[in-house]
């Protein structure tokens, strides 16, 4: 049994729009058709590497056959991406497969699924453009289209941390995992060097359903620039009140930058330290607090990820150290779930208030 990449009982979840091509859909984490009003400035390649998203079914099949095209990884800093695959079943993880990346048709085999009717999840890479072409079952298999309505929606935003920069695997970034652990349905609008509190994305944050937001800031405004000492608590406080135009009430946690040794007292390009950055976040969210919105939370970076954790790192010593590697992952997700928890920042929080 052959489903194309259109077959409504295949569910993208996690896409914020679908791009649909001659035998392929990409799936987006913006509007595809407006995407570069979003990122006028370039890198809009980051919005169609499917980051927390995953193509969702219900099966009886014992195995699967999936027909895709996968691009090459950009040029980063520290060791290279690998492009991988994970399949779900039920929400337990049944296979990582290492994926082809020459951006032409290529295919692969996943066998021992139940043969009952589950759920089964195809999750697709973080830091890797990906078109999927065909999903195969067994002959005869019933196929239904994946349920999950009524989990609480979480609407994510950040750089190349929260997109999934050195995880294992894309269901073991620290996003995907404090999904998986809550429930909760992710929506990553994480872009690696694009994490610069850009007006549109606020936008698209407000319009998106959302039961618990959070945004994770700092690293990019500070290596890059885009925000100074004067400017950027103002942007966080105009970013955070358009979003607020959508959901009022909604529990919003904004999180600073985890620790990275190399620019905690070294100035970037607008003459800020990673410390003096995170205090101008800090000051916007106690000064939105102030005039009313108590139920937006501070979480202070180093708290969730910080210099206990320089090992836990992925770029080896010498090198810019940024980002989580492998090992580190699950442990950014059990602190930040435990931060979220403690500030009362859950749709369950608000439930009960």
């Amino acid at each position: 049994m052959r489903l194309a990449h259109d077959d409504p009982r295949l569910r993208y979840r996690g896409a914020v729009s679908l791009q649909r091509g001659p035998g392929w859909t990409a799936p987006w984490r913006l509007p595809h058709p407006e995407a570069a009003l979003y990122l006028p400035e370039g890198g809009l390649g980051r919005a169609a590497m499917p980051s927390g998203v995953r193509v969702g079914l219900r099966t009886d099949s014992t195995g699967l056959t999936c027909r895709y095209q996968a691009d090459p990884a950009p040029k980063l800093n520290g060791p290279p991406e690998v492009a991988r695959l994970d399949v779900l079943c039920e929400g337990r993880h049944s296979a990582t497969v290492e994926l082809q990346t020459h951006s032409g048709d290529a295919e692969f085999r996943v066998d021992g699924l139940p043969g009952r009717m589950a759920a089964v999840e195809l999750w697709l890479p973080f830091y890797h453009q990906f078109r999927l072409c065909e999903v195969t079952l067994d002959a005869g298999a019933a196929v239904e289209r994946d349920g999950g309505e009524g989990r609480p929606r979480w609407v994510h935003y950040g750089s190349s941390i929260s997109q999934g920069r050195g995880a294992a695997s894309p269901s073991r970034t620290w996003a995907a995992l404090v999904a998986r652990r809550t429930g909760w349905e992710l929506t990553s609008l994480a872009l690696g060097a694009a994490c610069q509190l850009q007006p549109m994305t606020a936008r698209l944050m407000r319009d998106l359903p959302a039961d618990v937001l959070t945004v994770c800031v700092g690293i990019n405004i500070q290596a890059l620039g885009s925000h100074n000492r004067d400017s950027l608590a103002s942007a966080l406080v105009g970013f955070v009140r358009t979003v607020r135009e959508g959901h009022p009430t909604t529990p919003f946690a904004v999180m600073s930058n985890i620790v990275a040794p190399e620019r905690e007292e070294v100035p970037g390009p607008s003459g800020m330290t990673m410390r003096e950055c995170r205090a101008h976040i800090r000051r916007a969210v106690e000064l939105l607090r102030t005039h009313g919105d108590t139920n937006l939370h501070y979480i202070h970076g180093p708290k969730v990820f910080g210099p206990s954790c320089t090992g836990l790192l992925l770029e080896p010593e010498g090198l810019d150290r940024l980002h989580p590697a492998p090992a580190g992952h699950p442990v950014f997700a059990a602190r930040f779930l435990a931060a979220l928890r403690r500030a009362g920042c859950t749709p369950e929080a608000l439930a009960g208030s």
